[in-house]
């Protein structure tokens, strides 16, 4: 069986963390970011409950798709002409049998327009790393990510700053720019809104291409694990 490419199994580790809006957006979002050297840009897409995430120099990977009311996500496999749907955790509780530290959200008073929208600046603590979010009302839901995240393969990944994902989590924030901190102060990761257009869109970039196949998550596993029930012996 063909293994799944090394930007898929990173994009396994892609966490959604869902912000709801008070009022309801359509359009696009484009982002860019920036650590270690490296640039990366996003392009933001949303409808309703749905979300969808592309990443323009990423090759190989046609883009992640979420439901937030279904609280699916799938991501797009163009080389493959292929699709997975997995479950979207909730990142606002924390995992069952596991004691981890929350990360806190605190106000500061300042704010900034930014793209036509008033932003709010806050401050995310976690372990020892501090993050600066600038965040808007009234644009849509975000789906952040995790530290783990497919930037370019093995070695060319962004290092984003961990913590702030599940400090927004059920917040009705959109954050237009992070900026991430080590302990010393030093920035180490940035993201910021380069243009926001809300538009109609179409329903189709909600919908994996008509000529794509869903992966079958089980027989794939059995396939790399011999041995497992439902595995033909050769």
């Amino acid at each position: 069986m063909k293994i799944l490419p090394r930007w898929l199994l990173a994009g396994v580790a892609l966490i959604p963390a869902v912000v709801s809006a008070a009022v309801p957006f359509e359009g696009k979002v484009e982002f860019k970011m920036t650590s270690g050297g490296r640039t990366q840009d996003m392009r933001y897409a949303i409808k309703g409950d749905q979300i969808r995430i592309e990443m323009p120099e990423q090759k190989g990977m046609g883009g992640m798709i979420m439901d937030t009311s279904k609280k699916e996500m799938m991501i797009l496999m163009d080389d493959q002409k292929m699709y997975m749907v997995m479950a979207m955790p909730d990142l606002a509780e924390p995992a069952p049998g596991k004691r981890e530290e929350m990360p806190t959200l605190e106000k500061t008073g300042e704010t900034e327009q930014i793209l036509g929208y008033k932003a709010e600046k806050f401050i995310s603590s976690y372990q020892d790393t501090k993050t600066e979010l600038w965040l808007a009302e009234g644009i849509g839901t975000f789906a952040a990510f995790s530290n783990q995240n497919p930037m370019g393969g093995r070695g060319g990944g962004m290092q984003m700053p961990q913590g702030w994902a599940k400090a927004l989590a059920g917040k009705s924030l959109f954050p237009l720019r992070v900026v991430g901190r080590d302990k010393n102060g030093k920035e180490t990761f940035k993201m910021e809104a380069t243009s926001l257009d809300r538009q109609a869109l179409p329903d189709g970039m909600f919908n994996p291409p008509a000529d794509y196949q869903r992966m079958d998550m089980g027989n794939m596993m059995r396939g790399m694990m011999p041995g497992m029930p439902g595995m033909r012996k050769r």
